[in-house]
């Protein structure tokens, strides 16, 4: 779990005014960090090298009672340690560190950074041994991925779910639920398997900020604690069960092939000593974890008030070992970085090469930007080619729907604009920023910003022409361009049945209303849904839609206009993928696609096609031949739809 010395001393290129240095900077060390447990004692190990004095306070209860405080030894490392003979499993400690710097406080009592559980953000560590056993990864390529973001009281807090544990870590463990009154409309884990998808990614689980007395609704990102599981999805939140229930739920999704990555926050955290919120970094060791300005002030690049130092050996070292930990302990299977961009890139190198050494399938991947002005050079699209990481597609984003910051702009899925940027994200990228059509995520809907649905409702309100049925019709072509592009395709929970927030674009802080998969949209929106199921098992059956290196793309992905020479009308991409790998049952497929509002009749090459998906249908097999093929090399394409076209061997 130790970095490579030579590595962590790497030096750190700044953008700008390089942050605040730390009288802790050369202080490293390499011995295991937390409460290290055995049947017969338990060490107790925590680095703080600025500090005078630091005592452990041991606890029989979660909250209340008085401490058993023990001082500390004092190593040459920068650790402080102790021993406590007997067993000490479910035992609460805290930590309280005292010395010259101002920052310090006494009085404090903080979470051991390295805790396995915590009681809540402000609460108490526990000390943990857990044996829940959790079922191996399943075993696929990233080039087979079907990513699906969601959160997890969002999944399961609907009442009509047919879920017990609604908004709990085992509400995702029960199977064989449906909605109120319809068996046939299946709900939580089963409309995963139903749905098609093999990943999972779950928005932050690590311990974040907020009332759980008061039930107080959280994306996650407000982050406290990376190690501990949060303790709002468990079904106790004072004890450490949340460890075995997160195992179960993991253990659940890989018995039915499906992979679980987690949503991490090493951009930034809740606290700041400014404000008077510490809860163990910078209680610790004042000053060191963040990023600070040479008055003294945060940097915040993460534009929510701090920025974590990543580049600091100690919090690079912190952050590998608590991503191992989550590959080691819970057999997570990847891994999506917040606000990537803060990361240095040096951290982001050694988390892919250390990651990988563990299993090479394992996703990594994240946002490639920062929220503000930030002293490091950010880690841009483009600083992972070739270097193990993915990067999600804004380019292939932004063409599809129009910029997520001008919620008025249409895209090529409502008016037929921005097709160079289509084209290049049809290529995964690999014409813009990537080295691999794996380095680009494709995706129009996250949890961030509006919905696809609500999108193309605000984008096209004042157009009174436009219907809802347009509107349907626009957002299966945008999931039909998604899933035929080279790349890894994404969608956000409820996508495939119209989610709606009702217009609001930054739901962090809503309450259930707002946020919640409604069960009951799965059916009003039935169509659509299949739609979604279509495309997947489509995908999943073609490796011709899944490439896994720019060479093959460049082989076999050719547009009707650009390299057949065919002319095509306004408002469409049309193009050829050919199964250059010989691993397709499919010698080639064929993908139109018209955002235009009028019929499009294409010329195309010839070829013994078959219809396999159109405007209203997808699937693996042949659709009536009479949808929308005509004979002579000539194909009509209805208005605001996709064809999809294979031609077997």
């Amino acid at each position: 779990m130790n970095t490579n010395s030579t590595a962590r001393l790497a030096p750190i290129t700044y953008a700008t005014t390089p942050p605040l240095p730390h009288a802790a900077d050369e202080v490293y060390s390499s011995q295991p960090l937390g409460a290290l447990y055995s049947p017969t004692q338990t060490t107790f190990r925590v680095w703080a090298p600025t500090a005078d004095k630091v005592i452990l306070n041991l606890y029989q209860s979660p909250t209340g009672g008085d401490a058993k405080r023990v001082l500390m030894n004092k190593l040459e490392d920068g650790c402080w340690e102790t021993v406590i003979e007997g067993d000490q499993i479910g035992v609460y400690y805290t930590y309280s560190a005292s010395g010259e710097d101002a920052r310090f406080d006494a009085s404090r009592e903080l979470l051991d950074p390295y805790a396995k559980a915590v009681t809540n953000h402000d609460g108490r560590s526990i000390v943990v041994h857990d044996e829940t056993p959790v079922a191996d990864r399943p075993d696929f390529p990233i080039s087979e991925a079907v990513i699906y973001e969601m959160h997890i009281r969002d999944f399961t807090i609907d009442p009509d779910s047919g879920i017990q544990r609604r908004g709990k870590y085992l509400g995702l463990t029960e199977r064989d639920t449906h909605l109120t009154g319809r068996q046939d409309i299946a709900t939580g884990l089963e409309h995963l398997v139903e749905l098609g998808v093999n990943v999972v990614q779950l928005l932050p689980l690590g311990e974040f900020h907020n009332q759980k007395s008061e039930d107080q609704y959280g994306w996650g990102y407000d982050v406290v604690h990376h190690f501990s599981p949060e303790g709002w999805y468990a079904t106790e939140r004072f004890d450490a069960r949340r460890v075995s229930e997160v195992k179960r739920m993991i253990d659940t999704l890989h018995r039915l092939g499906i992979r679980v990555t987690l949503d991490v926050v090493f951009n930034h955290t809740f606290e700041a000593i400014d404000r008077g919120r510490v809860y163990s970094f910078d209680g610790l060791v004042p000053g060191y974890y963040y990023r600070l300005k040479q008055d003294g002030s945060y940097w915040n690049g993460s534009g929510v008030g701090n920025e974590f130092r990543t580049e600091a050996p100690m919090v690079r070292r912190y952050i590998l070992d608590c991503l191992k930990h989550w590959v080691t302990e819970y057999k997570i299977d990847g891994f999506r970085f917040d606000l990537m961009g803060l990361i240095d890139r040096e951290t982001v190198r050694q988390i892919a090469g250390e990651l990988r050494a563990i299993d090479p399938n394992l996703l990594i991947y994240g946002e490639p930007w920062a929220g503000g002005s930030t002293p490091i050079e950010i880690t841009w699209k483009g600083t992972q080619r070739g270097q193990g990481w993915s990067v999600f597609n804004d380019h292939y984003r932004d063409a599809l729907k129009g910029n997520v910051f001008n919620a008025r702009e249409t895209g090529f899925a409502q008016s037929g604009h921005h097709i160079p940027g289509v084209k290049q994200g049809i290529r995964g990228a690999i014409d813009d920023f990537s080295d691999s059509p794996l380095e680009a995520i494709n995706y129009v809907e996250c949890h961030d910003n509006h919905t696809l649905w609500d999108r193309l409702k605000i984008s096209t309100i004042d157009d009174a022409r436009i219907t809802d049925a347009d509107r349907r019709a626009m957002d299966k072509l945008a999931a039909a361009a998604v899933f035929t592009s080279q790349g890894v395709p994404f969608i956000q929970a409820g996508q495939e049945f119209l989610r709606t927030k009702g217009g609001d674009h930054n739901s962090y802080d809503k309450p259930d209303a707002v946020n919640m998969i409604r069960w009951r949209d799965k059916l009003e929106h039935r169509d659509i849904y299949e739609y979604y199921q279509g495309l997947i098992a489509l995908r999943r059956a073609h490796p011709l839609f899944r490439m896994e290196t720019a060479g093959q793309v460049r082989r076999a992905v050719w547009f009707l206009d650009d390299q057949f020479g065919l002319p095509i009308p306004l408002g469409c991409v049309a193009f050829v993928v050919e199964d250059v790998t010989g691993s397709d049952s499919w010698s080639r497929a064929l993908v139109a696609l018209n955002a235009s509002a009028r019929l499009a009749e294409l010329h195309i090459p010839k070829g013994n096609w078959q219809v396999f998906g159109d405007g209203k249908e997808v699937g693996i097999s042949p659709l009536r031949l009479s949808a929308t093929l005509a004979s002579e090399n000539r194909a009509s394409v209805a208005p605001r739809s996709a064809l999809i076209l294979g031609e077997a061997r």
